[in-house]
């Protein structure tokens, strides 16, 4: 990976504002329903995002955590719930799929966000904090709740995946997602994140991770992101060989329009499932 990381360090940047956890805090419970509602107590640290458009095609789940595709949808209103139920979700599962060859792809928690003063009720914030959604632990847990029991057990000793897919519903001009190349985050950098709320987990006592500052962290966005394109990152693999905790938050844009159009986008939880060996 030397010659991506040569690559990478002559990348346009910016410089902002990055909210990371505080390690010396009491551990604090995010929200998942309700933001405002969450304990963080969060610190934060000027950092600079890497524009990735110039190495997209460098980028993917076994090198960065994380890969930006072209994958233009057949739905033309997120916003209708048979729309994102029929077409959308098949969609996803058929993207995890070919990136990943599992046996079995699963997506089971789906959220819209729209930051404007005209959202949906049903439509959540942008969250401004450096996370990863859930540990092993919450992510074996949902494939025993998701799966009928026999199922789950053909899957119970294989390997899993919880891969997340984000995509802008309009084309993005303020509070775009950055994504921390997973090679850059390390085991120490990860605080337990419980989760408290109605969680889209539907397990019991769910948890993921907040992260820690580290110089180290190499942060990375795709300005102007359209509805054709996806982002895709793993943020947790049973194969401790595997990169993973690819952490993510939204972030204020400096280089941003005073007029700029509020975020909306569509983020998809999946599990992708590998039968054990025989």
């Amino acid at each position: 990976m030397a010659g991506f990381a040569e690559l990478a360090s002559a990348l346009p940047t910016i410089s902002t504002v990055v909210n990371y956890i505080d390690p010396q805090a009491p551990i604090g419970a995010i929200n998942d329903g309700e933001r405002h509602k969450s304990t963080l107590v969060l610190l934060p640290y000027k950092v600079a995002i890497r524009d990735m458009r110039p190495v997209a095609g460098a980028l993917a789940l076994d090198t960065t955590g994380f890969a930006l595709v072209e994958r233009p949808t057949r739905v033309t209103d997120f916003w209708d719930p048979k729309q994102v139920e029929d077409i959308y979700r098949p969609e996803i599962e058929t993207l995890i799929h070919e990136l990943t060859g599992a046996d079995r792809v699963v997506v089971f928690g789906t959220l819209l966000r729209h930051n404007g003063a005209d959202a949906p009720a049903s439509a959540h914030k942008s969250v401004h904090n450096a996370h990863i959604d859930y540990d092993l632990a919450t992510t074996r847990a949902v494939v025993e709740r998701v799966l009928p029991p026999a199922e789950a057990a053909r899957y119970a000793e294989g390997r899993v995946m919880q891969i997340n897919v984000w995509r802008p519903i309009v084309t993005v001009e303020s509070a775009p997602l950055a994504l921390c190349d997973a090679a850059s985050v390390e085991r120490q950098d990860l605080i337990y994140g419980p989760i408290g709320g109605k969680s889209q987990t539907g397990v019991t006592n769910p948890a993921g991770w907040n992260l820690a500052y580290n110089p180290r962290h190499r942060w990375y966005y795709a300005p102007r992101m359209r509805p054709s394109e996806a982002l895709v990152f793993r943020l947790c693999d049973s194969d401790p060989n595997a990169l993973q905790w690819a952490a993510h938050t939204s972030f204020e844009d400096p280089t941003g329009m005073p007029d700029a159009a509020p975020r909306q986008s569509i983020e998809v939880r999946t599990l992708a499932l590998f039968a054990r060996a025989s």
